[in-house]
């Protein structure tokens, strides 16, 4: 349930699987494989890769909104039930670098991955952030020093704009917001700001929020695409965050809890599991217990591994041997990494041959690096050693790798895997 100002109540309930079924809302809300195909009047259809493409309602299902992605995934084009449509262009990081809608193009420009300024024939922005942080200070509009007129943003404890100031203290937009990011209301609009949750950028012709890799739904609480990290960002692939009032994803990739919470350097002075949102409100669940998994490169099917599982070369028990090669003598042991990097470049067979990076349940084994301790050959492959076998039960999935270590296609689901 979230309480907002005004008496201004939601309420949500979710599935096993942490989908949202909006409770507030008229007809039932329908849920296959972590897509959401119908809520209410609302009926949507996926690609074979999980990709939305279709949105449908009204009387009939006639009124259509599209979606269409290119070979990476990502988001090209859209077209409206009003026949008015969209593209967009990314560069080779995969970054928005302009969208078109009605033939007027806005180019965007950044740094890393913070979006730092934006341009069309109209108007020209430029986006400052505080230090180290996705929380917007101040939009400047306009060119040069000269022009550019300044406007402070005044931030919630989540970093989601509430209002836009002028140096004289003048509110010039103000809004507020549903639990999920939408804007119910917005008070003063005298200019406009895209900005929304932390690294979300509103696109006025489809209601939807840029969010880095991915385009996020607010009105509806997810995202259109799966997760591009696969099952090292949870079972769910379509989820924003296990509590949208304590958390946000400024990369659409992985979760943290608000506020300063992606923060790396506050993460050092206040580790996660200290933040609260405020006083009286529990902490949220910390990231290390909730995102804690394993990872396996191999070339072997998943087929066979979904069947079998993972078996130990032998009965050596001697972990320092184990640790300098594990094929002699043969070992006790199955070697798993908590790096997800370190299993890609043997899932890749160190760039000759295409693999699968398996990514695991943490189950009990033993910290090469801290029992070894000096003695540790391989240090930088964080291992974990897992004795005996690791059954299929454990093991969740499987993401096709190419020999340069890259992504090809869509994680594999272990059918035999044990639900939480």
């Amino acid at each position: 349930r979230a309480d907002h100002s005004q008496d201004v109540q939601e309420r949500f309930g979710h599935d096993p699987a942490g989908n949202l079924l909006m409770q507030d809302r008229p007809g039932p809300d329908v849920v296959a494989g972590n897509r959401l195909i119908s809520q209410g009047d609302n009926h949507y259809d996926y690609d074979a890769f999980g990709n939305l493409i279709r949105e449908r309602c009204g009387k009939g299902h006639q009124l259509v909104t599209e979606y269409r992605y290119d070979c990476q995934h990502r988001l090209i084009g859209v077209t409206t039930p009003n026949g008015q449509s969209a593209s967009y262009r990314y560069d080779p990081f995969g970054r928005r670098i302009s969208k078109t809608v009605d033939d007027i193009t806005t180019e965007f420009f950044w740094q890393g991955d913070k979006l730092i300024a934006e341009h069309h024939k109209d108007k020209h922005r430029s986006y400052i952030y505080e230090p180290d942080s996705f929380r917007p200070l101040i939009m400047l509009e306009g060119y040069g020093p000269k022009e550019a007129k300044p406007h402070h943003y005044q931030l919630d404890h989540l970093g989601t704009p509430q209002e836009l100031t002028t140096p004289e203290g003048e509110i010039v937009w103000s809004a507020h917001y549903r639990a999920y990011g939408e804007i119910s209301r917005l008070d003063i609009g005298k200019v406009d700001n895209p900005i929304r949750f932390q690294g979300q950028y509103f696109d006025q012709e489809s209601g939807l929020h840029y969010n880095r890799h991915r385009y996020y739904n607010p009105d509806i609480g997810r995202y259109l695409t799966p997760d591009p990290v696969k099952l090292a960002g949870g079972i769910n692939g379509y989820q924003y965050v296990p509590n949208p009032t304590g958390w946000i994803d400024p990369l659409g990739l992985n979760t943290c809890p608000g506020g300063d919470g992606c923060n790396q350097r506050s993460k050092i002075e206040n580790p996660p599991e200290q933040l609260q949102v405020d006083e009286h409100s529990p902490s949220p669940p910390t990231p290390q217990k909730n995102r804690s998994y394993l990872y396996r490169g191999d070339s072997r099917d998943p087929e066979e591994i979904f069947e079998k599982g993972f078996e130990s070369r032998g009965e050596s028990t001697d972990l320092y041997l184990h640790s300098v090669n594990n094929a002699s003598p043969p070992s006790n042991f199955v070697p798993t990494s908590t790096s997800r990097k370190q299993a890609l470049v043997f899932a890749s067979g160190f760039g000759f041959e295409e693999g699968f990076l398996y990514t695991l349940k943490r189950i009990p084994g033993r910290d090469v690096n801290k029992e070894l301790g000096t003695r540790s050959k391989h240090k930088n492959e964080l291992e974990i050693a897992i004795p005996g076998r690791i059954d299929s039960k454990h093991i969740l999935g499987a993401s096709p790798v190419n020999e340069d270590g890259t992504y090809k296609g869509y994680t594999i689901l272990n059918p035999n895997r044990e639900y939480p």
